[in-house]
């Protein structure tokens, strides 16, 4: 390699291979500087995928002649892609010439290539938007809410092994698949053909026939519950029973792949139906939320929010949201439905604090802006450590709080890495010298599990068990570069798609997204030291897991006191001295 000295106003790109070690020695340990730079939540509402609000949009799928959705609304889109052509059951319009009133219906046959080709060139269009997408497949023609339209059951079959190959295709792009292809809406009602076992059959053919990435939803508990196996909800579907345990033992890792979507979101305490008012024979609302909270911790849920029933009690504030929406891993929501209490949300304050989200912090805080800004994952860099100078061995240590404030988590493997840039004069002519290279972080550092708060129900007390704080221990082979001995390197840290490097997490913090458009969250800067080594780096071996914090709880009735071995902090993120 050139000498930097010898390189006038030019990019030095190197990619270096590194290693993400995580270790379990106590966070912000000796030998380590403590970085100066904003840790505070900006507050902004951020861009980042597989969460949010999201915009629908009709898919009309025909035998031929289809065209695909062009412009998709929004970054995230709720496709619902509906093949009613292929039910009898489906009556599309009806026919007045010659004096005559005939139903046209669709007729009940194969998909045909050029349907499954427009589905892809839709998938195609988004990916190329920048967008990502929730699918939901149905019979209902345009979405109407007809009833009595799904097709016999061999057919619903055959559909779903030709749907598998296209979407297996792009889940790059597929946030989750609202397994609909029963009855109104693809909400599984209205219809005389459904049963449980019929639903059960064909969501276990689509997750036989897709690959583990792509997560699927049912419209109710009681489905999923089927779906996994149970048949006695009202006595088995207990987290902490035995039959739950041997289910779960049994489905290994389909049990974090089954989720489910909720279009009655807080309508009332049942959510109109979601959950049931008889816990013997359906799963109600505490069971339902216990078991979202421990196995959809990695499973998109979410769906339309409604106003409130006449007569039943109202739930659907920013405030209850604030509690369930953490226990549920809430990470998206119809914009448009129902327009009535969205609109309400817009022009009601936020009531309460939630760590950075303070009423007396911000003025105009509304309750919109709390639940959209913390829908899915929203993730702060809280502290930073990293080592002064870097030495011949070219080893950074870096030590770092990322505190997750979103409702969920991350629903999708991304790729870490750190960013390194620095700037420096060279020669008797003074040469600019900009030296700029990743180090590539490998697999097990795992952003999905940097891990939402988590909550408890004790007696009367509602417990925060988890306050979101995760710690990250970094030993990373950066290499040393002799020519830049004493000169400042500064380092970010990016997590971005394996797909699509572009597709990158904005952080929260103030220099993580105002400043950089790369959505980089900057951790901090240190020295280039003596060395004599140059060119690409040794590969450091690998390591023990990350380390997700588990805090001490002193549970008082009015007040939580997280405390994290060195450090202490209140449960709205104020370190206690």
């Amino acid at each position: 390699m050139k000498k930097i000295s010898e390189i006038t106003r030019i990019v030095v790109q190197i990619a270096v291979l590194g290693i993400f070690l995580f270790a379990t020695a106590p966070l912000f340990a000796a030998g380590l500087v403590k970085q100066s730079i904003d840790t505070t939540d900006a507050m902004a509402t951020l861009d980042n995928f597989d969460r949010g609000f999201y915009t629908p949009q009709v898919l009309h799928l025909k035998p031929s002649g289809g065209k695909p959705v062009d412009k998709p609304y929004g970054k995230l889109l709720h496709l619902r892609a509906e093949i009613s052509e292929f039910s009898s059951n489906a009556w599309l319009s009806i026919d007045t010439t010659g004096g005559k009133r005939d139903t046209i219906r669709g007729v009940s046959q194969d998909l045909t290539e050029d349907a499954l080709n427009v589905l892809q060139q839709t998938f195609n269009n988004i990916r190329d938007f920048g967008g990502h997408v929730i699918v939901r497949i149905c019979y209902d023609p345009w979405y109407n809410g007809r009833s009595n339209v799904t097709p016999a059951h061999e057919w619903v079959l055959k559909h779903v092994e030709q749907l598998a190959p296209v979407l297996s295709k792009n889940t790059d792009v597929i946030v989750a698949l609202e397994m609909g292809m029963h009855g109104a809406y693809g909400e599984m009602h209205s219809d005389t053909s459904i049963t449980y076992d019929r639903v059960a059959e064909a969501v276990n053919l689509m997750l036989r026939n897709t690959p583990p990435e792509l997560k699927i939803l049912t419209r109710t508990g009681n489905y999923s519950a089927k779906v996994l196996g149970f048949d006695n909800w009202g006595v088995d579907f207990h987290i902490d029973g035995e039959k739950f345990a041997e289910i779960a033992k049994a489905k290994g890792d389909t049990m974090y792949r089954v989720g489910m979507f909720n279009d009655g979101y807080l309508g009332t305490q049942y959510d109109y139906g979601t959950w049931g008012a008889d816990c013997k024979t359906s799963i109600c609302r505490e069971e339902g939320v216990a078991w979202l909270e421990k196995y959809s911790i990695n499973t998109p849920y979410g769906g339309e929010a409604l106003t409130t029933a006449s007569g039943y009690q109202v739930i659907n504030t920013p405030e209850f949201l604030a509690y369930e929406g953490f226990r549920t891993h809430t990470s998206y929501l119809n914009i448009q439905w129902n327009n009535n209490l969205i609109d309400s949300w817009k022009k009601t304050p936020f009531k309460q604090k939630d760590f950075d989200y303070d009423p007396a912090r911000v003025d105009s805080l509304t309750g919109f802006k709390y639940i959209n800004d913390h829908l899915g994952y929203r993730f702060v860099l809280r502290e930073s450590w990293l080592s002064d100078t870097v030495g011949s061995d070219g080893i950074l240590r870096a030590k770092l709080r990322i505190q997750n404030v979103g409702f969920g988590n991350l629903t999708r493997k991304m790729k870490a890495s750190l960013y390194i840039h620095g700037m420096g004069n060279f020669g008797m002519l003074d040469t600019l010298g900009i030296l700029s290279y990743h180090v590539a972080l490998p697999d097990t550092i795992d952003f999905m599990k940097v891990h939402s708060r988590k909550i408890e129900i004790k007696g009367a007390d509602t417990v925060m068990m988890f306050d979101g704080n995760n710690e990250l221990s970094i030993e990373a082979d950066v290499g040393c570069y002799s020519n830049w001995s004493g000169i400042p390197m500064y380092v970010e840290l990016k997590v971005c798609s394996e797909t699509n490097e572009e597709d990158c997490i904005h952080f929260a913090n103030k220099n993580g997204y105002k400043y950089n458009l790369e959505s980089d969250a900057y951790i901090g800067s240190f020295l280039m030291g003596e060395c004599e080594r140059t060119g690409l780096s040794r590969v450091l071996p690998s390591s023990a897991a990350q380390k997700q914090n588990a805090p001490f709880v002193q549970r008082e009735r009015n007040s939580v006191i997280i405390r994290d071995s060195e450090k202490r902090y209140k449960a709205n993120g104020a370190t206690l001295r």
